[in-house]
Parts: C-alpha cells; structure tokens; sequence
C-alpha cells in the first residue's frame, strides 16, 4: 500500500484529506508542524509527501528543502492558501512536484 505524508497545522486539512485518501485505498501519515513532517519522513517513507507553504514552525520552503534532501526521489505537492505565480514558480524551482491552492476540494 502506498503511503502519503500530510504535513499542515490545520487540522481540518489533515482529518478531510487523511479521510479522502485512506477511503482511495492509501496509507495516511499525518504531521501538524514542518519539524515533526520531516522527522516522520524519516521513518515512515512516504512514497507522496502533501505540504502545507505557511506551517507554524518553518517555511514551507525551508520544509521542501529538507525533504529534498532527506527523500530527493519523494515527490512532494505544496499546498497552500496564499495563491501568488511567484510563490509557486519558486516552489517548483526549489523541487515541488506541483502547487496546489486552498480551499481543497478533494476529488
């Protein structure tokens, strides 16, 4: 079974998104500050990690660089609620594997 990482101080975000996800058949990890994400992507694995941009700990940016190097191969999607062109051409830059913008509608 593949396993997601879901990384957001919102803890309606994780609850919809972990429900969505483990309805479609994946593993559902969740983490509710960048430290703790990058630390259970340490000894989880994840094979997608979803991140929030604005966490109340780190930057988003700051959380995708260590993922980068701790996971390079991990494809991570950047959420956020801030919807800017530059924010998210910088993400992709940084190595995002896409921008996804807020309010989530899960399908």
């Amino acid at each position: 079974m593949e396993k997601i990482l879901i990384i957001d101080d919102d803890l309606d975000i994780c609850a919809l998104l972990n429900r969505f996800l483990s309805r479609k058949g994946y593993a559902v990890v969740t983490a509710n500050s960048g430290q703790s994400g990058i630390s259970l992507a340490d000894t989880e694995t994840p094979d997608l990690i979803l991140t929030d941009f604005r966490l109340g700990d780190m930057e988003g940016s700051e959380v995708l660089q260590q993922l980068r190097e701790k996971l390079p191969h991990t494809p991570v999607l950047v959420m956020t609620g801030y919807s800017d062109i530059r924010m998210a051409v910088n993400v992709m830059k940084q190595g995002a594997f896409d921008y996804i913008s807020k309010p989530i509608v899960p399908d």
